[in-house]
């Protein structure tokens, strides 16, 4: 899936207001998204990339938006002092909350971003908010944005992922819930509106654009194809 990756580091920590009942992730208790997932974490050497990317940023306590069903989570609390990670699919938190049952730093909770206010313990502020292939299935992106700020220490970093080239937008994005794929200037217009300085911004997975845009425009797939997907990790990702 083609990516780019976001770095920023967080200037300010002004309130904002948590996000309303209506402004929720579209993801809901659907097999579709549950199996992407888990065709995604066989994509071992693709997940790799993706962790080596991010791995210099990510420090202290980490707050991971959206854990899935555990595909980064066990790798950020290896780096990281402590993760708090949230996933609002039941059946993706359960995956979650076995792949990280022996993790003594971190905690795994059922809830989606909204209800993070009333979760978190008094006072915790995050060092580091990862945000992989989340932002994307959130329809008001700017208000999420402005509540994960409230989140970080001042200093602290955001880091986000998510599907770029919105002339790539297809079915299969549609399924998974998606309202948008990213260009960088909407990204950036994103962050920086949110009070954050841009620390790295950049295109990844250029190569896999090509097969979506395949997917999308031609062959007008509904599913991520596991043939591709493992002709891409096993040979294509260095």
């Amino acid at each position: 899936m083609p990516n780019k990756i976001l770095v920023k580091e967080m200037q300010v920590s002004e309130p904002q207001n948590i996000l309303s009942a209506d402004q929720k992730s579209s993801v809901h208790e659907n097999s579709f998204f549950a199996d992407d997932l888990h065709q995604m974490a066989n994509a071992v050497n693709y997940r790799r990339w993706q962790l080596d990317l991010i791995s210099p940023y990510i420090h202290g306590k980490v707050l991971e938006i959206g854990g899935g069903i555990g595909n980064f989570t066990a790798d950020l609390a290896g780096l990281a002092e402590s993760v708090v990670s949230i996933e609002p699919n039941m059946y993706c938190y359960s995956q979650l909350t076995e792949k990280v049952s022996s993790l003594t730093n971190v905690t795994a909770l059922n809830i989606d971003a909204e209800s993070l206010a009333n979760s978190l313990p008094k006072g915790f502020f995050a060092d580091t908010v990862v945000c992989m292939n989340v932002l994307e299935h959130i329809q008001d992106d700017v208000s999420a944005v402005g509540y994960f700020t409230r989140l970080l220490r001042t200093g602290g970093r955001i880091i986000i992922l998510v599907p770029a080239v919105p002339a790539a937008f297809g079915v299969i994005d549609e399924r998974l819930g998606h309202f948008r794929r990213y260009s960088k200037h909407r990204l950036t217009t994103l962050l920086t509106s949110s009070g954050f300085t841009l620390e790295k911004i950049k295109f990844f997975n250029l190569i896999g654009l090509l097969g979506w845009w395949w997917n999308a425009r031609v062959s007008r797939r509904k599913n991520q194809s596991d043939i591709q997907i493992r002709f891409f990790d096993r040979f294509l990702v260095k």
